[in-house]
């Protein structure tokens, strides 16, 4: 049973693989699926993913899709960039903001100290979310469309009046090999609190003025808009690079904070390209091993998974719980092998085949 239930919920193979493997029925699988999800609910709860706080400060954020009879639903999930374990996880028909603030805050919840680095795809909800957290934190995005070689790293930082946000341009091989590289940068201020918007139209007495001749005024191209605007409207700057003795090199007049946020990243990703494939791994598993069966409701779903991704990060777990159910003795007789049917031997227990 021990067996049965680690390739069932800890490596997620398939009900119909497994019920051919143990020469038991697809459907007696998907119970004893779901009378594990009910035990595993009264012994230890399924709001709880990791039973000890893990030492991550970043985290890798993904969504995924499943179709069910009602419509598509998403999956989010936020794993630990050093552990790889599933630190925040919600099922839900939408994908805004709340719903990634939601599982940004289970995922903080699972830490020891505050996340202070967020890895994601280029999605805006998320974008959103670690924008108007209100505190210090470094979001990279790594866009899923061509050009898959440029990222983008948003630093965000607080005085009393203003959000200052520091955007990098880098190219996701930035820190892999030892070389002079090139990065593009750019400081943009929010005042935190915003003027009222001036009202719409003609303001009142401005056509009975006296006409006088305009300036002649350039006029300015509009500059690139979108994820890698700042690739084009950017400042330019350099840095020598050594993954090997772990270095970094600026020039004199670089911005402290600039040299901070690229020192931390380099912690995380020398010798490395940036992905979040942490995160797309977590929601492959997901989408590809977990075949549901039984009633398709965005609850129902979320305990399975759970259950799962308790599994996963926790499979001590696996001995503690105690299932009272019947099963067949085909299950028993199909599926011993010679060291357990010595053990039951020894025990006392007598084996009959008729």
């Amino acid at each position: 049973l021990k067996r049965l239930y680690e390739d069932l919920l800890k490596d997620g193979a398939k009900s119909k693989t497994i019920a051919k493997k143990y020469k038991v029925s697809p459907s007696q699988i998907s119970k004893l699926r779901a009378v594990f999800v009910e035990a595993l609910d009264k012994l230890e709860g399924l709001d709880k993913l990791v039973k000890v706080p893990q030492s991550d400060k970043t985290i890798c954020m993904d969504e995924t899709f499943l179709k069910i009879e009602n419509g598509p639903i998403y999956i989010i999930v936020a794993t630990g960039y050093k552990t790889h374990k599933i630190l925040g996880l919600k099922v839900s028909k939408s994908r805004k903001e709340k719903d990634m603030r939601e599982v940004f805050d289970e995922a903080e919840k699972n830490t020891k100290k505050p996340i202070s680095n967020v890895i994601s795809y280029g999605w805006g909800a998320t974008q959103k979310m670690t924008k108007n957290l209100g505190r210090e934190i470094t979001h990279v995005i790594h866009k899923h469309k061509k050009p898959y070689k440029k990222v983008v790293v948003r630093h965000y930082f607080y005085t009393k009046t203003h959000r200052i946000t520091l955007e990098i341009g880098i190219k996701n091989d930035l820190f892999k090999k030892r070389g002079r590289r090139v990065f593009y940068y750019a400081i943009f201020k929010t005042p935190l609190n915003q003027l009222a918007p001036k009202k719409r139209g003609r303001p009142k007495g401005s056509k009975n003025k006296s006409k006088s001749k305009k300036k002649s005024v350039k006029i300015k191209k509009p500059g690139k808009r979108g994820l890698l605007k700042v690739f084009y409207n950017g400042k330019r700057g350099y840095v020598n690079v050594d993954p090997y003795r772990l270095t970094l090199r600026f020039s004199k007049n670089m911005d402290p904070k600039l040299i901070a946020v690229l020192k931390e990243l380099f912690e995380l990703f020398f010798r490395k390209t940036f992905q979040n494939n942490v995160g797309e791994g977590s929601n492959s598993v997901l989408q590809s091993l977990l075949k549901f069966c039984g009633p398709k409701t965005i609850s129902s779903f979320e305990d399975k998974i759970r259950a799962f991704v308790m599994i996963r990060n926790q499979p001590e777990l696996l001995l503690k719980v105690r299932i009272d159910r019947n099963v067949r003795d085909t299950l028993i007789s199909c599926n011993l092998i010679t060291p357990e049917l010595a053990h039951l031997m020894n025990q006392g227990c007598t084996l009959e085949i008729k």
